[in-house]
């Protein structure tokens, strides 16, 4: 029998049996749709929250703790460069990121221009690698700002507004992401043991020594390495290029009273440029303070704000309770934050004793993204920051030790094998990582349940299928026997229940995942009032793609076969002379 003969025979006996079919289809549809609902609700979870806050190829470890003596006291091993050394020869490590805290105590106030009046808090605050969150903050700050590239044609930078730049024709909006980057403070020393592992304390200030070859883009000066610069746009904010010697030279300010360094006034920040004297007399440059070497003196260098992340969880949590509880406004949104300048106060506390005036150092900051990566309760900086301020407070063996680091593989199979590694090296995954693997684990347990739950759905729908052809079979008796009599085979029968029932699989699945994406629709509205209050909450819990698709209806056309199966050979057993002869 021709293949267009087959067709037709199946058409027409899915249009004489219509209401059978119709009965069937709901089994199929109901497992199909509960199949593709949970299996695009488990997919957007992964990658919409999971992957966020987890990167599948990124764990971070730190230093496990270890018994000291059988007094029942433990410490932590140590994490320095050798273990980051360790860590960047294991097999799939593409990337070591290291990461370390304050170990000092400090205080921060600020943020007036968008909560009505200052927060003091206490300050807790560490460092991470810019490049380790550089495209993640691009995306979170164009998911809130929108695209860098504007559709506005332009021809030079004022058409395009405050902060604006015209580039290739375009006006392009003022950007944050990149502003996450060591800005170059000032590290002031007494010794060598202020400075941290790699600088030595020259004239006052630490320094790399040109003992040692300087790096690219730097040159001797002075016996240290200085960077080097044709004009003053190659040299870091705070600082001037000296075309002379081409190199770049910090500006070195004056204020007019140390309390100045308390002030909310910008103007009085900034104090008046001593040198160099092409510079004399002159505040500091827009968009940076004088940052004395402490509390006690009026002598600094200018520089500018410590650039800071903050955590979406933290917003939210002023939100739902601080702003409540102290009078304060509430943020609209993340957007909100950025910009917003906010001063820490090294060596002080609400909670311990200060430090001496000469190690108490006042030092402005400035949010510049948001980051689940950030610190929860605190703020984030760029590494360098840390670790020079870490040398300055406490010494540099506590600025040569680690927090935590993370570590970045080539791909997401590589993981286990690193965590059995890195246990080797004294070291365990920290609590982030191992929430993020255990949230992995429950996400999928559930997966597989409500699988499961599709799947006996599916084959439940397959015993009524199983029902409605031996049904039909029995109906059909006169009719299969003609076609047998007139030619056709035992196989030309089976394919032709069994086609009919492919259609029905196919058509089921289709409705099946269908349905379920309309169901996404409507779960997403439901939710929306929800995540509207959840900063960096996802768009969409679901994420439908071509694999969900073809699994559920696969596995519909799968079940309604397998329900046809048995009618389909019973049908092809048919005696067609013993069932003429009884017609």
């Amino acid at each position: 029998m021709i293949w267009q003969a087959r067709v037709d025979m199946i058409k027409g006996a899915i249009s004489k049996s219509r209401r059978h079919f119709a009965f069937s289809l709901v089994g199929l549809v109901v497992g199909a749709s509960t199949l593709a609902f949970f299996l695009a609700l488990s997919n957007g979870v992964q990658e919409r929250v999971l992957n966020r806050l987890y990167p599948v190829n990124q764990v971070e470890f730190q230093a496990e703790t270890v018994g000291l003596f059988g007094l029942g006291m433990e410490v932590p091993t140590k994490m320095d460069v050798a273990t980051l050394t360790a860590l960047e020869k294991l097999e799939g490590v593409t990337s070591v990121y290291p990461k370390q805290r304050a170990k000092f105590q400090a205080r921060l106030w600020g943020g007036a221009d968008v909560l009505g009046r200052d927060a003091r808090v206490e300050s807790f605050f560490d460092g991470i690698e810019p490049a380790l969150i550089a495209d993640e903050l691009r995306q979170a700050e164009a998911a809130v700002l929108g695209p860098e590239i504007l559709d506005l044609p332009c021809e030079q930078d004022s058409a395009c507004g405050i902060g604006g730049k015209c580039s290739d024709g375009f006006c392009t909006r003022p950007t944050w992401w990149n502003r996450f980057a060591d800005l170059g403070a000032t590290a002031w020393c007494d010794n060598d043991d202020n400075c941290p592992v790699g600088m030595s304390c020259l004239a006052g200030r630490c320094r790399v020594s040109c003992d040692e070859r300087c790096g690219e883009g730097q040159a001797c000066e002075a016996g240290a390495c200085v960077p080097i610069c044709r004009n003053d746009s190659e040299c870091n904010m705070g600082a001037v290029c000296l075309v002379s010697k081409g190199i770049c030279e910090q500006l070195q300010c004056r204020l007019d009273d140390a309390n100045d360094q308390l002030a909310n006034d910008i103007n009085r920040q900034r104090g008046t440029v001593v040198a160099p004297s092409l510079r004399a007399g002159q505040p500091c440059p827009e968009g940076t303070y004088c940052a004395a070497k402490n509390l006690a003196l009026v002598h600094g260098t200018c520089e500018a704000p410590i650039p800071a992340l903050i955590s979406p969880f933290l917003l939210e949590v002023y939100n739902s309770m601080v702003a409540t509880a102290l009078g304060l406004k509430r943020l609209g949104g993340l957007q909100v934050v950025l910009g917003v300048n906010f001063a820490i106060l090294f060596g002080e506390s609400y909670f311990v004793a200060d430090g001496p005036i000469t190690e108490r150092v006042v030092r402005r900051a400035k949010v510049v993204g948001f980051s689940p990566k950030a610190m929860e309760f605190g703020v984030t900086v760029p590494l360098p920051y840390v670790v020079r301020a870490n040398a300055a407070q406490r010494g540099r063996q506590a600025s040569a030790e680690y927090t935590s680091v993370v570590v970045e593989t080539r791909h997401n199979e590589d993981v286990p094998m690193l965590v059995q590694d890195a246990k080797v090296l004294g070291l365990t995954l920290a609590p982030k990582s191992e929430e993020g693997r255990k949230a992995a684990n429950v996400l999928l347990i559930l997966t597989i349940v409500f699988a499961v739950v599709s799947l006996v759905i599916l084959a439940i729908s397959a015993i009524n299928i199983a029902h409605t052809f031996m049904m039909l079979v029995t109906e059909r008796r006169m009719e299969i026997a003609i076609y047998r009599s007139v030619g056709a085979t035992l196989n030309d029968i089976r394919l032709l229940f069994l086609g009919e029932a492919a259609i029905l699989g196919l058509v089921g699945g289709s409705l099946g995942v269908l349905l379920a994406w309309v169901m996404g629709i409507v779960v997403n509205a439901m939710a929306a009032s929800v995540f509207a209050h959840i900063p960096g909450s996802p768009e969409s819990l679901f994420s439908f793609n071509l694999y969900i698709v073809l699994v559920a209806i696969a596995c519909a056309i799968i079940f309604a076969l397998a329900g046809a199966w048995l009618p389909a050979r019973s049908a092809a057993k048919t005696d067609p002379a013993m069932v003429l002869s009884q017609g």
